[in-house]
């Protein structure tokens, strides 16, 4: 080993074997923990890019599933805005059908007002012909003594 003096000299040592083998053990172990160290750096490298694949296939699968729920909520607003059109049709159809269940029973009114009146008629009329049939046997008595008389 060669080590400057801060006189200018320049120390030569030689070293026995075992320092030199425990020198040389020690430079293989920090070359075996550098080449640790850097597999391990490639593996964390490798960890963290399939970490980004995964995530960015993550970020896909969002998308699609967001745009598979923004269609599925076009969708679904066109089924209510028809199903609304269909509701109001359907309103005014049951107006259209109320108003006529309206005009049916005024008209059954009037026609129930209508055959009152007509059973009035037919109950005096029925009165009246009994009347007439009570002075039949009356107005032939007349109409007997009348001829008779003649």
């Amino acid at each position: 080993m060669l080590k400057v003096l801060g006189n200018g000299l320049v120390e030569i040592r030689l070293w026995s074997g075992r320092e030199m083998g425990e020198t040389c053990s020690n430079d293989q172990e920090e070359q075996r923990q550098v080449s640790e160290e850097k597999r391990e750096s490639a593996e964390n490298s490798r960890l963290s890019q399939e970490e980004q694949r995964e995530s960015a296939e993550d970020v896909r699968l969002s998308q699609e599933e967001q745009r598979q729920f923004a269609e599925e909520m076009r969708n679904s607003a066109e089924q209510t805005r028809q199903l609304a059109e269909e509701v109001r049709e359907t309103a005014e159809e049951v107006r259209q059908i109320a108003e006529k269940v309206r005009q049916y029973k005024e008209e059954l009114r009037q026609a129930k007002e209508e055959a009152r009146q007509a059973k009035e008629e037919l109950q005096k009329a029925r009165e009246e012909l009994q009347q007439a049939k009570d002075q039949i046997p009356e107005a032939n008595e007349e109409a007997r003594q009348s001829t008779e008389s003649a």
